[in-house]
């Protein structure tokens, strides 16, 4: 396979060292052209051909990644609670988020914010609006901020360690193709992940509706033994 889409990419991003990681960065926060996930492979894998060095190019990427978080939600803050709301739903329809779940995404903020902030990182698309979720219930700014950095970090570090390691395991020169077969990977894992938890609710749900039999009788011993005695004369 000659076309290699992801190499071209790279050798572009590569031209400006980590200013231009820091770019792509700052900008997938806001043009998410290319999946997260998918960029972040592919810079894992440039740290192995060492375009970059491991951590330089984890923490120019957290960097970027950061200041895209802190520069929208401080401007949805800047914007008053009623012109964020409706932007927010106007991006959400463009990225395929449901009015519904940004209502409930906003709401979710309400119980537990800096749990949030940081979980909602780990969620593809979610995670892109999740500043603006902790900005329109005037969240803590420190508290989010701090705890969105800690997820952003988190997101980054887990798949350009993929991407680090496919490239020294999967034998390929063809970037794109290692790309694809690290995601591959990944999706399959997640979708096992996916299926246990599930598996997993499921006999949680159905395990107080049935009584095992040794229960029944031995709750029946101890009723017979503590029932009601009649008094004699």
């Amino acid at each position: 396979m000659d076309f290699d889409p992801i190499a071209a990419i790279m050798a572009w991003i590569g031209a400006y060292g980590l200013v231009g990681l820091f770019a792509i960065a700052l900008a997938e926060r806001f043009v998410p052209v290319i999946p997260s996930y998918g960029l972040l492979l592919a810079i894992g894998i440039g740290a192995a051909d060492e375009a970059w060095s491991l951590p330089a190019a984890f923490l120019s990427t957290v960097a970027g990644g950061m200041f895209g978080c802190a520069a929208l939600f401080y401007t949805l803050r800047g914007m008053g609670t009623a012109r964020s709301v409706r932007l927010l739903n106007r991006a959400g329809r463009i990225f395929g988020m449901s009015v519904d779940r940004i209502e409930r995404g906003t709401a979710s903020f309400r119980r537990n914010q800096a749990t949030l902030a940081f979980a909602l990182q780990l969620v593809p698309t979610v995670r892109l609006f999740a500043p603006a979720f902790a900005a329109i219930l005037r969240g803590r700014s420190r508290r989010v901020l701090v705890a969105s950095a800690a997820g952003i970090a988190a997101w980054n570090g887990l798949f350009i360690g993929i991407g680090f390691y496919a490239s020294h395991t999967i034998e390929t020169g063809n970037m794109t193709v290692l790309a694809l077969a690290a995601l591959g990977c990944l999706l399959v894992t997640e979708v096992a992940l996916f299926w246990l938890a599930r598996w997993v609710r499921a006999r949680r749900r159905r395990g107080p509706r049935y009584a095992k039999p040794d229960d029944i009788w031995r709750g029946h011993a101890i009723g017979s033994a503590t029932g009601p005695r009649t008094c004699s004369g």
